[in-house]
Formats: structure tokens, sequence, C-alpha cells
């Protein structure tokens, strides 16, 4: 209520004073949907945290391998959250030609990739690296990065996620909904309290706003998500 109230007191403060009359009207123009803006973003921050927190339970579940039709992945779990006791995560992907991922970062964990046969390419922080069989690369907290497979054959290669945080549920909800046909052609969930949901275990961000934006809306958007019981269209694929 203090952001909705704070924008005519500006506007009546601003008017009071003797300012260019087109300072005058560019803030009445442009401070009522800033305001209004901020004043819903700060709404969903409170909202949200009176809500309980977001059940990332460890899966538990007997099948180890997983596929995505949808992108050509195949990912074999070797050590799970629950396995390590939350010390890291092991999976081991097969990534057919032409598959891959987009530009994003984890705030939370690291991951370290390590090419077991054929050709795999990473994006870090802008630059393209080139790994083959025995190469390792890590991409650390917060750093950009996607991989890729421009070659003629499928390439393997493990991802340990360290520490261990979301990954098994994550990967089992966005390789269920993309077979079940509920996601875009890049693989993003057509229902967006499933998109907000995803990011959230995941805690993944994309570079299309600023991290602090990101990384406090996203959580708080999912935390109503499971609030609304959109969660529970999900259970299905990890549990």
């Amino acid at each position: 209520m203090l952001f909705f109230l704070a924008y005519p007191v500006g506007v009546y403060a601003i008017w009071k004073r003797k300012t260019a009359t087109a300072k005058k009207i560019l803030y009445t123009l442009l401070g009522f949907p800033l305001f209004g803006v901020l004043g819903v973003f700060v709404g969903i921050l409170l909202f949200a945290a009176l809500l309980p927190a977001l059940d990332t339970t460890p899966v538990n579940r007997p099948d180890r391998t997983i596929r995505n039709t949808r992108g050509d992945y195949k990912v074999t779990f070797l050590k799970t959250n629950r396995e390590t006791a939350g010390a890291y995560e092991l999976v081991q992907v097969s990534l057919a030609p032409g598959g891959g991922n987009d530009w994003h970062y984890h705030n939370q964990f690291v991951e370290k990739f390590r090419v077991l046969d054929g050709e795999l390419n990473i994006g870090l922080d802008g630059k393209e690296v080139a790994l083959g069989a025995g190469d390792t690369l890590t991409a650390p907290a917060n750093a950009l990065h996607k991989f890729y497979n421009t070659s003629g054959k499928t390439t393997t290669f493990t991802v340990e996620i360290n520490p261990g945080r979301s990954f098994e549920r994550t990967l089992r909800i966005g390789y269920g909904l993309c077979n079940a046909g509920h996601c875009d052609e890049k693989g993003m969930p057509n229902n967006p309290w499933h998109l907000v949901l995803l990011l959230a275990y995941s805690e993944s961000y994309l570079p299309i706003l600023p991290g602090v934006v990101q990384e406090t809306l996203f959580p708080a958007l999912a935390k109503i998500a499971q609030w609304k019981g959109e969660h529970k269209a999900l259970e299905s694929y990890y549990r």
C-alpha cells in the first residue's frame, strides 16, 4: 500500500516544485507503471514469505535412466542426492548430435563436466570450449553456461552437481513434461506455474532479467504455485 501511496504523493510534490513542465509530465506518465510494477513485485515477495518453504525432498525412485524424446537426451543417475546425503549428485548423459541447452546459470551449486566419449561443446561466460574424451571443465556458481553437441555422433559425459540439490527432481519433471507434449520447442513448460516451479527446483536463472530480480521473484512465485497446488500435476514424474 505504501508503494501505491508514494506515487500520488510524489506527483503532488513534483508539481508543487519549480521544475520544468516537461519533467513533471515525464514523472507523471512514467511513474505510474513503474510504481505499479514495483508494488506488485513487493506484494508477491511479502505474500510468498508467509507461505511454507518449497518442498525439495530428495527423490527416491528405483529406475535410474530417463529419456527426453524432445532433445534426444538419455540420463542415468549414478549417484543421487539421497545416496550422498546431499554432498553431490552424479549423472551420465548421452547427447545426440544437435542436442544441447541454452544459456543459464545456477547460484547454489557447481557443475563439473567430464567427457567419456565423443565431443562436447560448452559455452562458459560467453566463450566456447571444445572438449574431447577425458577432458573436464567446471562451471562455477553464477557463471553463465550451456552445453551442446555439434558433432555427428552421440556424446557421452558425466555431470557432477556439487553440493547435491534437486537436480534429479528437475530432470525427471522436465523430461516428463516434454515427453508428454507439455513443453515448447525449446523444452520450456507451457504452463507458467510449472515453469517457475522447475526453475526454482533447479535453481536455474536465465540471461533475460537482472539476477537480483530472478533470484527473489522465481522462488517466491514457485512457493505461490505450490500453495495453489500446481505441483501436484508434476508428482507423477518423480514419485
